[in-house]
């Protein structure tokens, strides 16, 4: 099984994130033609919208929906990241498949005190002025004066073009998570993050 070092753990533990770059370097060509092949089952069957390009399309759940992606679950590469930040009971609750289009406004996945992650592969490079994740390290932390102010500020106005701050939401400062096919993202659900 695939162990963090006790460095990685204190790094999500205080960042709330933690990037593998080629962790599945080896098998995104399969997890991206099983990727494809949800989006075609569920065009065909008329149960989603087939994405345009204009908007963001999304798929929920979504690994549930192919035997190859579902059995990542079990990988030992993500239940050894998973099982260190979160122990070993931890339980796989949902996903979701994603086309997206334009920014994501500043925000949380969840916003209770339970730790939660999320584990993302991006099927195509992402980099700082193409879509990556963004994300505001230690903003995970519920309930502290920084995670509070966010909230009250970036988080509420996220949808202007200009922030009281008197910045754009994309000046926001925070970590630019780049990427490429086969590297893997894992954050806690509640850190603020926009693309």
């Amino acid at each position: 099984n695939m162990k963090l070092t006790e460095q990685q753990i204190r790094f999500f533990d205080i960042f709330g994130f933690l990037h593998f770059p080629g962790l599945f370097g080896n098998d995104i060509d399969h997890i991206t033609k099983s990727f494809e092949q949800v989006w075609k089952n569920n065009n065909s069957s008329n149960q989603f919208q087939i994405h345009d390009g204009k908007q963001r399309s999304t798929i929920v759940p979504f690994i549930d929906q192919d035997e190859y992606l579902c059995s990542l679950i079990e990988d030992q590469r993500l239940d050894g990241i998973t099982t260190a930040i979160l122990g070993n009971d931890y339980n796989y609750v949902s996903s979701d498949g994603n086309f997206y289009v334009g920014d994501t406004p500043w925000h949380s996945d969840f916003s209770r005190p339970k730790k939660t992650i999320k584990a993302a592969f991006y099927l195509d490079e992402v980099m700082r002025d193409s879509g990556c994740l963004r994300v505001i390290p230690g903003s995970h932390k519920i309930g502290d004066t920084f995670e509070t102010l966010l909230k009250e500020t970036i988080i509420t106005e996220s949808l202007k073009e200009t922030l009281a701050l008197g910045v754009h939401a994309s000046e926001v400062p925070s970590f630019a998570l780049e990427c490429k096919p086969g590297d893997l993202i894992c954050f806690d659900r509640r850190i603020k993050h926009a693309s």
